[in-house]
């Protein structure tokens, strides 16, 4: 999953001299369920920027929105919005992390310094909390279809740690295909012991099918079965 980029970037987006009373009328300050509490950036940053970017404010996290003097008609438009989107990140934090930005001003400097001080790309204690989610995870009382879902949002939980640079096209297409060998292991062998002969069948094809197509055979399995 690609992350959004928090650098600076040059003013370029006009504010209009009339704030949309639609988006403000029909907002709640609270958009997200992941609430940031300093161990969960990525998540947090990536369903607060969707909610923002859905709502057509997402210049005001960039940069890119025109900052109008105090003396411009559009200053009071600009004033309203940029108050709308700190309400909307200061409400989707907990409690004693939201306190540290009531008295910024900016939407951007609460973005960026949400960034800096909660974002890390050797984030171990996350990573380790994912990685034993996803080690012991098994099918057990789960539907596959359930069970399927729990491992998928583990995976792309983890997707999101991804900042490796592969420049060689070859080189990413190798690292792909061995992840989804992986995953597709992972997915057979936590499946319950009844499957084992769906599970033998699909071992069988070489090569390996890809995460997608053993979950659709299982599924086909079922229906047949039921």
């Amino acid at each position: 999953m690609t992350k959004h980029s928090m650098n600076t970037h040059t003013s370029s987006s006009e504010v209009s001299s009339r704030p949309n009373t639609n988006i403000i009328e029909n907002s709640s300050p609270f958009i997200t369920n992941h609430k940031l509490n300093g161990h969960n950036f990525l998540q947090w940053s990536q369903s607060v920027f969707i909610y923002i970017y859905g709502r057509g404010k997402d210049e005001y996290l960039t940069g890119e929105v025109y900052i109008p003097a105090a003396t411009e008609p559009k200053y009071q438009t600009w004033k309203i919005e940029n108050h709308m989107v700190m309400s909307w990140l200061i409400n989707s934090m907990t409690t004693e992390v939201g306190e540290n930005f009531l008295l910024y001003k900016i939407a951007k400097e609460i973005w960026d310094t949400a960034y800096e001080t909660y974002s890390s790309s050797e984030n171990t204690f996350e990573l380790f909390e994912i990685e034993t989610r996803l080690h012991d995870l098994r099918q057990g009382e789960l539907s596959v279809s359930q069970y399927f879902n729990a491992l998928t949002r583990c995976w792309q939980q983890l997707d999101m740690f991804e900042i490796h640079s592969r420049k060689c096209p070859s080189d990413f297409a190798l690292y792909k295909k061995i992840v989804e060998q992986n995953r597709t292991f992972k997915f057979l062998l936590g499946l319950n012991k009844d499957l084992d002969k769906v599970r033998g069948q699909i071992m069988g094809i070489k090569p390996l099918p890809t995460i997608g197509k053993p979950f659709l055979k299982f599924k086909e399995k079922r229906v047949e079965g039921s």
